[in-house]
């Protein structure tokens, strides 16, 4: 996870998402036999560098395919609208936070307010559904207000329909019906209104079913007028904030034979060992194994993951990194936990420690609004139980002085890497304490 370095010329080289037209996936066809593309025109096959591409059916199911990578709406110029930055929800400073921008392309002035309500919605089903429910309290929320001069986007009802909007935004991209993409260098230059910025959530004025994940530029797209588009959101975060992997096990279409004989890999969610070599290798997640799962499985070694349907094994059958609208599985969660306190401390202020303080002071630390933090103080590295569970304390009787640690420690029980609650989600504080002399 990184800031985005706003208003850089980046080129698209992003793994871009889209959102398929049909309902349904075909059944699994053999390898030898693909079934139909998802758009509504045959394509031929890219000529030149391709860039791969995420395929969302309406039912939540995705396939991938290529596209030519110098596709999509060109760099315009930068020259601003007038546009305003407004607040959805601030919970501290920005470099304390996980800052999410909205902005909105094809609104008029006169539909503004509908964007407001449809960004509002958007959050709510983001933040309704964990683990953002829980560390809602972490995230700063923003929605720049770009008034079009036409309402609507290109591409929308019919591929001929061109509209000049401010962020470009329009569907058909690369031919794809339902692939929705935007004018990168636009949207990071609106966002840039916004304090901070860590995930770009770029909104069409459009009720046709429709999204893109630029997952190295920690942005997706989608409509605001249609609520399973909003669904790309929380599968996009598991890539930008969390660096998970897909789990679907095909790359095209199911059932395509690939097999992948690499070395392990990086990402927490997928690994070439199965529950065996886990358990005897204490690896990946074998500390989740046989545990229920918050998508309503059990943790175990499945076979089929990032894009093969052989050789590599993912946490549970069908979570969010692999269906749209599911949970996380545990092994899911628990990194996109950890990833929000790379970001977000446990500690969001406390009394100054440069100096020595006085046998007389009153300390204090402030933790960050999450319901599961704890904290212990301790007194010359021994806890000192009567003051456990309080955020200010005063240090009278310590005549001869010492020192005073405060530890603010997540306590959730979606985390059980050990490694992870003593990097990310504790943090102490000491102050030393002057003495009589």
């Amino acid at each position: 996870m990184r800031r985005i370095p706003l208003l850089a010329a980046a080129a698209v080289a992003a793994c871009a998402t889209a959102l398929a037209a049909a309902p349904a996936l075909a059944s699994p066809s053999p390898a030898s036999t693909p079934p139909p593309a998802q758009t509504a025109t045959a394509q031929a096959a890219p000529a030149g560098p391709t860039r791969p591409v995420e395929v969302f059916a309406e039912d939540g199911t995705i396939t991938r395919a290529e596209v030519p990578a110098s596709a999509g709406p060109k760099a315009r110029s930068l020259a601003t609208s007038a546009a305003r930055l407004t607040p959805v929800e601030v919970n501290g400073p920005s470099a304390d936070r996980i800052d999410l921008v909205f902005v909105g392309d094809g609104y008029t002035e006169a539909e503004l307010g509908l964007y407001g309500d449809q960004v509002a919605a958007k959050w709510a089903l983001l933040s309704g559904r964990e683990p953002f429910k829980s560390y809602r309290g972490l995230f700063n929320v923003w929605r720049v207000d770009i008034p079009s001069p036409v309402s609507g986007v290109s591409g929308d009802p019919a591929r001929d329909v061109v509209r000049d909007t401010p962020l470009g935004m329009t569907f058909w991209c690369d031919g794809l019906e339902r692939l929705l993409c935007v004018d990168e260098d636009r949207a990071k230059s609106y966002a840039a209104l916004a304090p901070g910025v860590d995930q770009i959530a770029a909104m069409a004025n459009s009720a046709k079913y429709g999204g893109a994940g630029y997952t190295d530029e920690e942005m997706a797209t989608f409509s605001g007028g249609n609520e399973r588009a909003g669904e790309v959101l929380p599968h996009e975060l598991g890539h930008s904030l969390g660096d998970l992997a897909d789990e679907y096990d095909y790359y095209a279409y199911p059932g395509d034979g690939s097999r992948y004989d690499g070395p392990e890999l990086s990402e927490v969610n997928v690994s070439v060992r199965d529950a065996g070599r886990m358990r005897a290798e204490r690896a990946k997640w074998w500390y989740w194994l046989g545990a229920p799962s918050p998508d309503g499985d059990v943790v175990g070694a499945y076979e089929g993951g990032y894009y093969t349907q052989h050789g590599v094994y993912r946490p549970t059958p069908n979570s969010l990194m692999k269906s749209l609208g599911r949970e996380f599985n545990s092994v899911s969660r628990e990194k996109m936990i950890q990833s929000f306190y790379a970001i977000a401390r446990p500690i969001d202020s406390h009394t100054p420690n440069e100096r020595p303080v006085a046998r007389t002071s009153t300390l204090s630390v402030t933790p960050a609004p999450v319901p599961t933090l704890s904290v212990r103080w301790y007194r010359d590295g021994k806890e000192h139980r009567p003051w456990r569970g309080r955020t200010s304390v005063d240090v009278i009787g310590m005549g001869n002085g010492g020192t005073v640690t405060a530890v603010v420690t997540d306590e959730t029980a979606d985390v059980r890497d050990p490694g992870y609650r003593e990097e990310f989600l504790t943090q102490s504080v000491t102050w030393t304490v002057r003495g009589n002399h």
